[in-house]
């Protein structure tokens, strides 16, 4: 048989869309949405978080949020911004974890709408007026992936707290980052910023008895109200996740493509197996039927 009768005879697999009809979905699901806005499935342990964060930048203090890669520190931290009283609060988050000093300080002040100068007295000097300017609303800034950060940008930060030279901090400051980040902010080098610190938690992974809720919120934003998962295959998600958030998401999104392209409407152990294949990240332990 030549290439082009064969092109002919190959099933071709359905396009999302039809598989999103075919479902009665709005949106693939377990993917974030673009216009999510403020909306989380916050477990006791994020709700732990969410007063520290309240009280952080009330008084303008440093917080270190830390949680395994995936955990939900960023999507935590964007709902918690998303709810902050714009009267009262300014928030920014800075995802570019490899800046230099000098660009933390350029950075922030483009952030903020201004045009940083070449030399850092000029920008600093420039931050101090915006910050006046804009007096008694508190600047909240939130730095992800801040294990990441030179030595010399996390003491920039440290020096930017007491720029306007009152009492207070001139801003909030909430790091995001891994289990390490505290234990590297204890060493010498950056004893000064650790000794700031005014509350500090650790994201921990979802509760077995939360998964199945998570997922199904998950199916739910996307615009079906059921479960969708038999439950021994809810089991083995649930074991391959190990309670992780991105992870239990991957996992999910793909075993549920492998389900609707076999027409399935429920979502069974084989389509569970197959996503395990696709994601690096799951629990490869799970043996394969």
């Amino acid at each position: 048989m030549d290439a082009k009768a064969t092109a002919t005879t190959t099933p071709k697999e359905p396009a999302l869309d039809e598989l999103l009809r075919a479902w009665g979905l709005t949106r693939v699901p377990f993917t974030p949405g673009e216009k999510s806005g403020g909306e989380l499935f916050a477990t006791a342990n994020q709700h732990q978080a969410l007063p520290l964060l309240d009280t952080t930048a009330a008084l303008r203090g440093v917080m270190v949020l830390t949680g395994s890669p995936g955990s939900g520190k960023s999507t935590l931290a964007k709902s918690w911004m998303a709810g902050l009283e714009p009267k009262a609060y300014l928030p920014l988050l800075i995802t570019q974890s490899s800046l230099t000093a000098t660009g933390v300080l350029e950075i922030l002040l483009a952030k903020l709408g201004e045009r940083p100068s070449f030399k850092r007295s000029a920008n600093l000097l420039i931050l101090e007026k915006h910050l006046a300017d804009i007096d008694p609303l508190t600047l909240v800034l939130v730095l992800d992936d801040a294990q990441n950060y030179p030595g010399p940008a996390l003491e920039e930060l440290r020096l930017l707290l007491g720029l306007t030279g009152r009492a207070r901090s001139a801003f909030a400051l909430v790091l995001l980052g891994d289990e390490y980040l505290l234990g590297s902010l204890r060493l010498s080098v950056q004893r000064a910023l650790f000794t700031r610190i005014s509350a500090a938690h650790q994201l921990t992974p979802l509760p077995r008895e939360d998964i199945a809720a998570y997922l199904n919120w998950h199916v739910s934003r996307a615009g079906l109200e059921r479960d969708i998962f038999a439950p021994a295959a809810l089991d083995l998600i649930a074991e391959a996740g190990e309670g992780n958030p991105r992870t239990l998401g991957l996992l999910a999104r793909a075993a549920w493509i492998a389900a609707a392209r076999d027409g399935a409407s429920c979502i069974e152990p084989a389509h569970i197996h197959t996503a395990l294949a696709q994601v690096p990240a799951a629990n490869a332990k799970i043996a394969h039927p």
